[in-house]
């Protein structure tokens, strides 16, 4: 298997050059490196007609996919014109998770690119999203794009998480700088990182059998200051300019959307932790900001494959 990086973009289920699409020729393009597109496609209805006419059922699913295919090769073979290394392959499959975790645990990408997909709030009662199962399982980052005017990220924010300061925290936040940083420079995006200090969800961490933490303001004010010191040195080890750190206070998701929305990144890089305890909390900002996204987002992992693009 040739081991030079690639992207994967999982295409959209219709003949069009979706946001996604372009985002992951435009990386591609940008990293130097090879772009794969899968293209999972199934239709409910053709398959309850094949419960009774099972003749009927291939003919339509063979026209179906001879017709999108025929797109598909038109739109590679246009992109290696350019000089794109390109390939793709199509599947008829019910169980789309399941074959894009294959795809990515058999060969390895080192980004996954996808357009975002807002399922119905009801929906969501009864099944998990393919897009949240991809942001909790997926071994590689996921970049899941919104509506975008440019290609590629121009204005970009990386997110992180201070609340701890263990080994797998404090991995989290240099990988997901790494990435951050490295993928602004390929697409000569300006970087932007932001620290959401949340008192009161550190103070409801802090509860032991012993008791709860101090609240005297002397002892916020020292827990701020620390906390801001530390995203200070963080940002200073990565190279993060002064004037685009940013150390705010309030609740996660609500300010992480309006700083991101107010502020027009079209770009956000989160990291995903372990779903337990406050860590919990973290995971779920993830999945809550990627419901309401104010612009496309990009996940990553302390323990995903390293990204080679």
């Amino acid at each position: 298997m040739d081991d030079s990086p690639y992207l994967l973009l999982i295409a959209s289920s219709k003949p069009a050059r979706t946001p996604a699409f372009e985002r992951a020729v435009a990386l591609a393009r940008a990293s130097g490196a090879r772009l794969r597109i899968v293209a999972l496609d199934h239709v409910n209805l053709l398959e309850v007609m094949g419960l009774f006419e099972p003749r009927a059922l291939a003919k339509l699913r063979d026209a179906h996919l001879q017709s999108y295919q025929g797109w598909l090769d038109s739109q590679v073979e246009e992109e290696r014109s350019r000089g794109l290394d390109v390939s793709v392959q199509m599947l008829w499959t019910g169980h789309v998770f399941d074959e894009i975790l294959h795809c990515v645990r058999a060969e390895r990408p080192s980004m996954l690119i996808k357009d975002v997909h807002h399922e119905p709030s009801l929906q969501r009662l009864f099944s998990t999203p393919l897009d949240w199962e991809l942001l909790r399982h997926c071994p590689c980052p996921v970049q899941l794009v919104t509506r975008s005017t440019h290609p590629l990220p121009v204005k970009m924010l990386a997110a992180v998480n201070l609340y701890r300061s263990n080994d797998a925290d404090l991995r989290l936040n240099d990988h997901l700088l790494k990435v951050s940083t490295r993928l602004a420079a390929q697409c000569h995006a300006v970087l932007h990182v932001l620290y959401v200090y949340d008192w009161a969800a550190i103070y409801a961490s802090g509860a032991t059998m012993m008791g709860a933490m101090p609240v005297e303001s002397g002892f916020q004010e020292a827990l701020s200051d620390a906390h801001e010191e530390s995203f200070s040195l963080l940002c200073t080890q990565h190279g993060i300019a002064a004037r685009r750190r940013h150390f705010m206070t309030g609740t996660p998701q609500p300010t992480l959307e309006a700083f991101a929305r107010q502020n027009d990144f079209d770009l956000l890089v989160m990291g995903t932790l372990p779903r337990h305890g406050l860590e919990r909390v973290m995971g779920d900002t993830a999945e809550v900001v990627l419901t309401h996204a104010p612009c496309s987002v990009l996940i990553v992992k302390a323990d995903t494959l390293e990204m080679g693009c």
